[in-house]
């Protein structure tokens, strides 16, 4: 009887207890939804929003237009799928099956590549290409530009040494320096006999007359070409004229002709004479 009545008050106060936490449970839910009833989450607020906006825009432009553009990726064809055919091996045509041409098939994958032009075309080709045009471009020019500038510079270089070669030439031919022209022509036989100097009466006499001679073509040029034909023409005869006694031959060098220069001017022009009528 005690046993029965012990386990009555046990069972009474386990549901009084259980009773309490229910109840206390549910107060704490009451505080918890008035929290958040004074206070929001800021989660809740961006859901409001957004469900806010979507029905906004629905109502004013429709649910499929779309403010943000969206960017598909093109969808693969069969073709891509399956990939670029490759080349088959060399078959018999006891091997070749009644239903697939892969030769055919490799030979039209072959001619569609052909016919876009960046088939062959690398892509490392196609990213520098660019940029070296523009720096060998940047190259010519700046090489066009050197060379011209060179070229300019080596004309009016040659201009230069031209103007004071001529001008050079012009005073040492002007009949005013006469006593400089002849100090000139001396200076330089001169200058030949010592440079000869150590090999001879003959290397002596050689440089002296290539000395007088560079004087005087420098100086006199025209009375010094008429030296040395006038020259040249005597030893040359009298060479001939030996070798002609040694030797018992007629060898004779044809006369000297003049000049243009040396001529002397035509007669002038006269009238003709005009015959008298007949009667």
């Amino acid at each position: 009887m005690k046993s029965c009545m012990t386990k009555n008050l046990e069972y009474i106060n386990g549901n009084k207890e259980n009773r309490i936490h229910d109840e206390k449970k549910n107060f704490d839910n009451e505080n918890d939804n008035n929290e958040s009833i004074i206070n929001p989450d800021y989660g809740d607020l961006y859901i409001l929003g957004r469900i806010w906006i979507d029905v906004l825009k629905t109502a004013l432009v429709g649910e499929n237009l779309k403010l943000i553009p969206v960017v598909e990726a093109a969808k693969k064809t069969p073709a891509d799928l399956l990939g670029s055919p490759k080349r088959p091996p060399p078959m018999k045509y006891t091997d070749l099956s009644l239903y697939e041409c892969p030769h055919y098939e490799y030979k039209d994958y072959v001619e569609s590549t052909e016919k876009c032009p960046d088939a062959n075309v690398k892509l490392l080709h196609r990213y520098l290409l660019p940029h070296i045009k523009t720096y060998r471009k940047k190259a010519a020019d700046c090489a066009g530009e050197i060379r011209s500038k060179v070229k300019q510079q080596c004309a009016s270089t040659c201009a230069t040494i031209r103007d004071a070669k001529k001008q050079f030439k012009d005073n040492m031919r002007d009949s005013n320096n006469l006593p400089i022209r002849q100090a000139v022509v001396a200076v330089s036989g001169v200058a030949g006999f010592f440079l000869g100097g150590g090999g001879g009466i003959p290397k002596r006499l050689f440089f002296t007359t290539l000395g007088f001679l560079t004087g005087g073509s420098l100086c006199f040029p025209k009375e010094t070409d008429e030296v040395f034909r006038n020259v040249t023409y005597c030893a040359g005869k009298k060479f001939l004229e030996m070798y002609n006694m040694l030797c018992g031959t007629g060898v004779v060098l044809r006369e000297k002709l003049p000049c243009k220069e040396d001529m002397p001017p035509p007669p002038p022009v006269r009238k003709p004479i005009v015959c008298p009528p007949k009667k």
